[in-house]
């Protein structure tokens, strides 16, 4: 009796052995199975086969994710519609060469039968995070693989057929297909991407592509970080794929991920930093068809996108509303329609300054030439839900109304119908009569002033000037996503302020470690008004965008007198300490790579600023200070106190001059409307310190060399374009990539504002997707000799 029992438990530890073994290996073998907390690696450790279940959920699912990273990123799910509930299951090659997913009752309810072409005789995952079959026959042909049954992610290497799609997520926990989908468009010859929402309305296309890029999409498409192919077969046989590129840190990781609610983002990991946002399609999130779902009106402000339902309207699932995160289930009517074969009693609800999609497929024009004509065209249609009559043109809409737009711009109301008595009780709320009004105000207003005068004597007694300062902050748009923490956090995250990294003009700057080991750079000004100044204006800018090139803020302290901003961590520091060294060791001198990739960098994260957030913002001092430098010498643009955040019409006049001597557009002493070209200015002195790895203006050298840009410009006209760079670099140069930067910073630091070019061609020149105007360029040189 003993024997067998110590044979049967040698068995048992055999068998759990042979199990863990399964999870420390690539590969499964025929009849091989996976259970709870069993996984297969990729060779390289990058990503992770197994079961995962979602944060709040009962559901399993077998799915594949990045294995070295803290934030589980699951890029493919197998059994997306079909979870084993409560417990999970058992992943298998089969004996018969078929993947598999069963209950622990042995019910299969996913298998790669599907779409298998033939058996496999083993099931591998690879260094890219695609999973694959191999035949049976040929151990080197694939028969199946994950890439070509994709999930909401567009991984690197990835090929996306014409007929392939990406569907997203049903909701941030649910991985069952949701709404929208990502193709290439179906019809032959379509070069393009298309995303579509459910009823197949593509909201967003990436235009035609041109053989380096989508016409719509070219910076989007054309990052140095990563490369790009449209491989045409045939007109219905065709791919796109991307791939880091060679010149991207190894320790770099991309993806692009269409999320829950509607957006095609690329991100990259980058070590101790996290996911780095590198663009998002659409912009916002109010852009994507159908977001806030039926009858949900979207509003867009300073990037944090919301839902409302229309007036008469109310959330058709209040619990999920609320929540803030899932809005698409939309919003249903408070009262019936009463519309019948014998008339409607239905009313009009007008709604101002609201934009919504032209491209409805239930959207009818009519011949109605008046609003009364279109208003009854409407209302004797019972499917007929809105009207809008614009520039005498009568529309009608049929079917729920979607993608609604609160819109600042001045547009022709729109006509949403409602039952009567809704109609009637939202028309008395908001046209009372006047007499009524006044009786209601004449008894309010003294009631009010004595209650408010009352409370504001007992406050004067217990306010002090922290909660003065704390509404004056609160009232100044702080954005919700920004955490708040107190004094005593910031004295421990930097022991007590012992760790300086540097001091500005307003304050300095320590480095601090967060609870959960986030190094962070926690700026603590100094108090003065043009400090609380800067202190709102980096809150208000930074605060509320994000972008891989600019630094981000996590939050900031608001705390009696104490005034705190704390940053993300750049481990290099600042740009200038590195150009502007005297240092001839490597650690200290950027090698020309390097500095181009900077320069790239700094431009898109301008571009951004100027073209891709809701309004302009410019920064008003760019400089090499400003520029921190991650762990891979990425930069990012800092500094962002003396930003201003202006209209698309640059109709603001600042009246104080912002920024730094040496990098100060000519037009900040005329007086004149101050535009983005100001930043444009800094930015070609910063890059030709870039360049030059000195100062543009230098009292250590000779007179004729003291104001370097002219000294430059006579060089260059000499045909000495290769002196001017840093003497520390010129042996390892591509000489092209220099020639493109010069022409780039001459053609930027032009005095005539109009002269200079947009972040946007910057970028393009200095990829080299777009020429720089040669007789302008020509014309700046000449402009800067004869000035010295």
């Amino acid at each position: 009796m003993d024997l067998f029992f110590i044979l049967a438990l040698g068995v048992l530890v055999l068998q759990r052995s042979c199990n863990l073994l399964v999870a420390g290996v690539d590969t499964l073998s025929l009849g091989a199975s996976l259970r709870e907390n069993q996984t297969i690696i990729s060779k390289n450790g990058t990503f992770e086969l197994g079961f995962f279940c979602p944060n709040g959920t009962t559901n399993w699912y077998i799915g594949i994710w990045y294995a070295q990273i803290p934030d589980k990123t699951i890029i493919w799910v197998a059994n997306r519609e079909t979870p084993i509930r409560n417990m999970p299951g058992v992943f298998s090659l089969s004996t018969s060469g078929y993947l598999t997913v069963s209950d622990l009752q042995g019910k299969v309810i996913w298998s790669s039968n599907d779409t298998q072409q033939a058996k496999a005789s083993r099931a591998s995952i690879l260094d890219t995070g695609n999973c694959v079959l191999l035949d049976v026959q040929n151990s080197s042909q694939t028969v199946w693989e994950s890439f070509e049954n994709p999930t909401d992610h567009f991984m690197p290497t990835m090929k996306l057929w014409k007929g392939l799609k990406l569907s997203s997520w049903k909701s941030p926990v649910d991985p069952a297909p949701g709404p929208f989908s990502v193709l290439l468009n179906p019809s032959p010859g379509k070069a393009e991407i298309v995303m579509q929402y459910k009823n197949g309305v593509s909201y967003q296309t990436s235009g035609d592509w041109t053989g380096r890029y989508f016409t719509s999409m070219p910076r989007a498409t054309s990052d140095t970080k990563y490369k790009q192919e449209f491989v045409v077969v045939s007109p219905t046989k065709m791919y796109y794929a991307y791939w880091l590129s060679p010149k991207a840190n190894l320790t770099m990781m991309g993806r692009q991920f269409l999320s829950w609610d509607g957006q095609l983002s690329f991100y990259l990991w980058i070590n101790d930093i996290g996911w780095n946002l590198i663009h998002n399609s659409p912009h916002t999130n109010c852009e994507v068809y159908g977001v806030c779902g039926a009858y949900g009106l979207c509003f867009t402000q300073v990037n944090i996108q919301s839902c409302r339902c229309v007036q008469g309207f109310q959330p058709r699932n209040s619990t999920v509303w609320s929540s803030r995160e899932w809005w698409s289930s939309g919003c249903v009517r408070r009262t019936p329609l009463t519309c019948s074969a014998s008339g409607s009693t239905d009313g009009f609800l007008q709604v101002n300054n609201m934009s919504l999609s032209e491209y409805e497929a239930a959207l009818q024009n009519t011949r109605e030439s008046t609003l009364q004509g279109c208003k009854t065209a409407c209302l004797i249609n019972c499917s007929c839900t809105a009207f809008a009559f614009i520039n005498s043109n009568c529309k009608l809409w049929f079917g729920d109304l979607l993608s609604m737009q609160a819109d600042s711009n001045d547009r022709q109301p729109l006509f949403i119908r409602l039952s009567a008595s809704d109609v009637s009780q939202l028309s008395a709320y908001a046209g009372r009569s006047s007499s009524s009004r006044v009786v209601a105000l004449s008894i309010s207003i003294p009631l009010g002033v004595v209650v408010l005068g009352t409370l504001f004597i007992v406050a004067r007694f217990i306010q002090c000037r922290h909660a003065r300062l704390l509404h004056k902050i609160d009232n100044y748009d702080t954005p919700t996503s920004l955490t708040t923490f107190t004094n005593k956090e910031l004295k421990i995250a930097s022991k007590n302020f012992t760790h300086k990294l540097g001091k500005g003009a307003f304050g300095s700057v320590f480095k601090g470690t967060l609870p959960d080991n986030t190094l962070v750079a926690v700026k603590r000004l100094e108090g003065s008004t043009q400090a609380e100044k800067q202190f709102r204006a980096e809150i208000s800018t930074i605060g509320n965008i994000q972008h891989v090139n600019l630094v981000r803020l996590r939050g900031f302290c608001v705390e009696g007198s104490h005034r705190m901003l704390v940053y993300e961590y750049m481990p290099n520091g600042s740009l200038n300490s590195f150009l502007f060294s005297k240092s001839k060791e490597d650690d200290k001198v950027l090698n020309w790579n390097t500095r181009f990739g900077i320069a790239i960098g700094i431009a898109r994260g301008l571009l951004y600023l100027h073209e891709e957030c809701r309004d302009c913002i410019i920064h008003c001092d760019i400089k090499p200070e400003n520029i921190l430098l991650d762990a891979d010498f990425s930069p990012k643009v800092a500094d962002f106190g003396l930003a201003k955040l202006v209209g698309r019409d640059f109709s603001t006049v600042l009246t104080t001059t912002r920024g730094t001597r040496g990098y100060l557009a000519p037009e900040w002493l005329t007086g004149m409307p101050i535009t983005a070209k100001v930043d444009v200015y800094s930015f070609g002195m910063t890059l030709l310190e870039i360049i030059s790895g000195r100062r543009n203006s230098d009292l250590s050298v000779q007179e004729s060399q003291y104001y370097f840009p002219t000294w430059a410009a006579t060089q260059i006209q000499k045909g000495n374009t290769m002196g001017i760079v840093d003497e520390r670099i010129a042996d390892k140069l591509d000489i092209e990539e220099v020639r493109r930067a010069v022409r780039v910073s001459i053609l930027c630091i032009q005095q005539d504002e109009n002269g200079r070019p947009s972040m946007a061609q910057v970028v393009r020149m200095l990829e080299g997707t777009l020429e720089g105007d040669v007789e302008r360029y020509e014309r700046s040189l000449q402009v800067l000799v004869d000035y010295h």
